[in-house]
């Protein structure tokens, strides 16, 4: 169940990531950030009292620190997804987004089977490959591959707060962490003078909508997933969702693919398989 709910927040992760970052090609990441994440606690406000087991302060907290890191990785994400080709910003984030779980999750005492490891490296290996710029495609700027990386580098941080969290408050985690993004956003749209109601988007309302409803969706099957399963595990089938907005970025955009891509996406699902059997 842990790999299937990993499976589908890849999906939704990788949905909401190619809609958010066709919007940053229009506004601002920030404005886009801050909109979808109105949109994102107004959705997980309506659910958690249905969902949740429980109650606490704590897991508040903990989402509330895990939202700010998040919003640092969504923020420098959407940054270099509306500046840079998706098919190469969105899998070098995944990479440090899955690598550095899994070192913290064996780092505290997970136990992996032979194809557990397996699978993990298979799936590394194959997040590389789609990462991979083809070879006549001018090279990104070290500062887009950067961002990249810290936007990972975020996302690995609010994957292990989040885990941190008592299973039966979910998906309180969450109303906590989209309310700390939200405050944080709305404070830096003030500070750069932007607008006070971002959600009067020009011409991007449908994209926002589906960035903040695919988000919120795949942040809910991941806190599932990560209470039924193991962060190390987890975290790098969820990290594979650049197989979607690379596959959309190819289909909507007619950004190029090259054979080393293709490669990879047939490595993750070899990866999803040496897991799911380990």
């Amino acid at each position: 169940m842990a790999a299937l709910l990993a499976l589908l927040a890849a999906s939704l992760f990788g949905l909401g990531d190619f809609c958010g970052g066709l919007a940053s090609r229009r506004i601002s990441a920030l404005r886009v950030v801050a909109s979808t994440h109105i949109i994102g606690l107004l959705l997980v406000l309506a659910a958690a009292p249905l969902m949740a087991e429980a109650f606490s302060v704590e897991a508040l907290l903990l989402g509330a620190l895990a939202g700010a890191f998040g919003m640092i990785g969504i923020g420098l994400l959407y940054r270099g997804l509306g500046r840079g080709p998706m098919a190469v910003v969105a899998p070098i984030t995944a990479v440090n987004s899955a690598a550095i779980p899994v070192v913290w999750g064996l780092a505290f005492g997970e136990q992996l089977s032979t194809l557990h490891v397996l699978g993990i490296l298979v799936g590394l290996l194959a997040i590389v490959l789609v990462s991979r710029i083809p070879g006549d495609a001018t090279a990104i700027p070290k500062s887009l591959v950067l961002e990249s990386m810290l936007a990972g580098s975020g996302f690995a941080a609010f994957f292990i707060v989040i885990d941190a969290a008592q299973d039966q408050t979910a998906p309180w985690p969450l109303v906590g962490a989209r309310i700390a993004s939200v405050l944080l956003t709305l404070a830096l749209l003030a500070l750069r003078g932007g607008p006070r109601l971002p959600l009067r988007m020009e011409g991007v309302t449908g994209l926002i909508v589906a960035t903040g409803v695919f988000d919120m969706a795949a942040n809910v099957a991941f806190l599932l997933a990560v209470n039924t399963g193991l962060l190390s595990l987890v975290s790098v089938l969820a990290a594979l969702y650049p197989a979607t907005t690379v596959v959309l970025a190819r289909v909507v955009l007619s950004e190029r693919m090259s054979r080393t891509q293709v490669l990879g996406m047939f490595g993750a699902v070899g990866s999803v398989a040496l897991i799911a059997l380990g």
